[in-house]
C-alpha cells in the first residue's frame, strides 16, 4: 500500500467510525455482514476503502439475502483491487429442470478526500469459483458495466462473463476484466445463475468477487511509488 494512500484511507477509517446509525456500513479487508443487513439498512450502502457500494435492488427465487455474505476486499496494494465478495452455499438442485438465481445490480463511487485528490475508476474485476458436473450444466456470472451519468441507451460501458459450462464441450473461464477511460460512479447489473441438469449433476460457487483498480492524483505519483509501508492482507 502507498503511503499516500495508506494516510488517506485512515482518515476515512476513522471518520467511518462516526457515522450515524443510517450511514454506510463500512467493512474493512475480511470484515463481513449480511447481505440482508445492507438491504434492511437506511441507506442500503456499504464502504470498502475510497469506495462506497450503494445497491438498487437484489431479487432471487433461491437465494436468501440473510444467507448471503458480503465481505470486503482490498488488494495487498489498493491501487490494483478494492471491492468485495458475495460468499455463500451457492448452488441448484439436480435434476429439478430450474435455474436457481440471483440478480444484484448497485452502484460503486469514490468517496471523499479520495475524489477530489484525483483518485479515479479504471477497470473492473471478476471472478468466482464456480464448478459445474454432469453434461448440460452451468455455473455462470454474467454482468454489464454502466457509466452512472450517461444517457441512458449510451452509458454501456462493456460486460464480463465468468463461467465454468460442462458442454460438451467444456468452456471454462473463472475472471474476466473490463478496462474503461477513468470514471468516479458506474452502476454494474450482475445476473448469476447455477443449473444441474440431471440426476448426480452439480453445479456451485461459494464466493463471486467485485474488485475494482484505481488511478490516484497525478501529484501523488511519486508516493504511490512507495509500496509495503502500511501493510493489508490480503483475504485470500
Amino acid at each position: 500500500m502507498s503511503l499516500h494512500y495508506g494516510l488517506a484511507l485512515a482518515v476515512v477509517s476513522l471518520s467511518a467510525c462516526a457515522l450515524p446509525a443510517s450511514g454506510a456500513i463500512t467493512l474493512t479487508n475480511g470484515q463481513s455482514v449480511t447481505l440482508d443487513q445492507i438491504l434492511t439498512s437506511n441507506d442500503r450502502a456499504f464502504i470498502v476503502g475510497d469506495k462506497k457500494f450503494t445497491i438498487v435492488s437484489y431479487t432471487s427465487p433461491t437465494f436468501n439475502a440473510a444467507n448471503t455474505s458480503v465481505i470486503g476486499y482490498i488488494a495487498n496494494d489498493p491501487l490494483t483491487g478494492i471491492g468485495f465478495d458475495l460468499a455463500g452455499g451457492f448452488g441448484d438442485l439436480p435434476g429439478d429442470t430450474l435455474i436457481s438465481e440471483f440478480n444484484i445490480r448497485y452502484t460503486v463511487e469514490i468517496i471523499e478526500p479520495f475524489l477530489t485528490q484525483g483518485f479515479r475508476i479504471v477497470d473492473t474485476e471478476l471472478s468466482f469459483n464456480g464448478n459445474a458436473t454432469g453434461t448440460g450444466s452451468y455455473a455462470r456470472v454474467d454482468e454489464s458495466v454502466l457509466d452512472f451519468f450517461a444517457q441512458p441507451g449510451q452509458n454501456l460501458i462493456g460486460t464480463k462473463r465468468a463461467f465454468d459450462i460442462v458442454g460438451p464441450p467444456r468452456q471454462t473461464q473463472l475472471q474476466d476484466r473490463l478496462v474503461f477511460p477513468p470514471r468516479v460512479k458506474l452502476e454494474v447489473i450482475k445476473d448469476v445463475q447455477f443449473f444441474a441438469f440431471g440426476p448426480g449433476s452439480t453445479a456451485t460457487a461459494s464466493f463471486i468477487r467485485q474488485s475494482f483498480s484505481q488511478i490516484p492524483a497525478p501529484g501523488s505519483m511519486a508516493l504511490v511509488a512507495i509500496a509495503g509501508l502500511i501493510a493489508t492482507r490480503r483475504r485470500r
